[in-house]
C-alpha cells in the first residue's frame, strides 16, 4: 500500500469512533428529518373582541413525536399585506397542548381600523419541520362588546396561556 493510501486509511480509521458516538436510531432520525405531524384536533376563537381586551384563540394540539416546536401565523386583514411570523412552544406542551394564546391588537390609528374584521390563520410546525392542519379565525374588532365563552374542551377552569401575540396596525397606503 503507497503512502497517502495509508494516510486514507489511517485517517478513517481515528475517525471512525467519532461518528459512531453521532449515529443515531431511525426512530431518532424520523423524528428530526420528518416523523408524524402535529394535528389540531380542536380549535376555538370569538368572532367578536373588543379593543383593549385580549383576544383569546383556544387550541388542543398533539404530536405523536413530542416534538412540536412553532406557531406559524400570519394576521391579514383585507388591503394591507402579511409576514409570516412564529411563536416558539413552551416545553412542557410539545407532545400536548392545551391553552390559549392570547392575542393584543394596538390601539386603532383612524377610524377604519376601529372597526377592523381580520383573519388569523395558523398551524404548528414540528422540529421535523411537518406542518399540522390549518386553522383559520376570523374576528371583528369593535368596541363594547364581549367574546363568546369556549366551548368544550376548553370550558374547563384552570387552562394556561400557551403565548403572546401582538398584532400591530399597519395603515394601508393611499393612492
Amino acid at each position: 500500500m503507497k503512502t497517502p493510501g495509508k494516510i486514507v486509511l489511517i485517517f478513517t480509521l481515528m475517525a471512525l469512533p467519532f461518528v459512531m458516538v453521532r449515529c443515531t436510531t431511525l426512530a431518532e432520525r424520523q423524528t428530526k428529518l420528518g416523523g408524524s405531524p402535529p394535528l389540531i384536533t380542536h380549535s376555538f376563537a370569538s368572532k367578536e373582541v373588543s379593543h383593549g381586551d385580549p383576544w383569546k384563540v383556544y387550541l388542543e394540539a398533539n404530536d405523536p413525536d413530542g416534538d412540536m416546536q412553532n406557531f406559524v401565523y400570519t394576521i391579514s386583514r383585507a388591503g394591507t399585506g402579511h409576514r409570516v411570523k412564529y411563536m416558539r412552544i413552551k416545553k412542557g406542551e410539545r407532545a400536548r397542548l392545551l391553552g390559549y394564546l392570547s392575542v393584543f391588537f394596538s390601539s386603532p390609528q383612524t377610524a377604519e381600523a376601529e372597526w377592523a374584521n381580520l383573519t388569523l390563520t395558523l398551524h404548528i410546525r414540528d422540529r421535523g419541520g411537518n406542518p399540522s392542519n390549518k386553522v383559520i379565525f376570523p374576528v371583528a374588532l369593535s368596541r363594547g362588546v364581549k367574546q363568546a365563552p369556549p366551548p368544550p374542551p376548553f370550558d374547563v377552569g384552570g387552562l394556561k396561556g400557551s403565548g403572546t401575540i401582538w398584532h400591530k396596525f399597519k395603515v394601508p397606503l393611499g393612492d
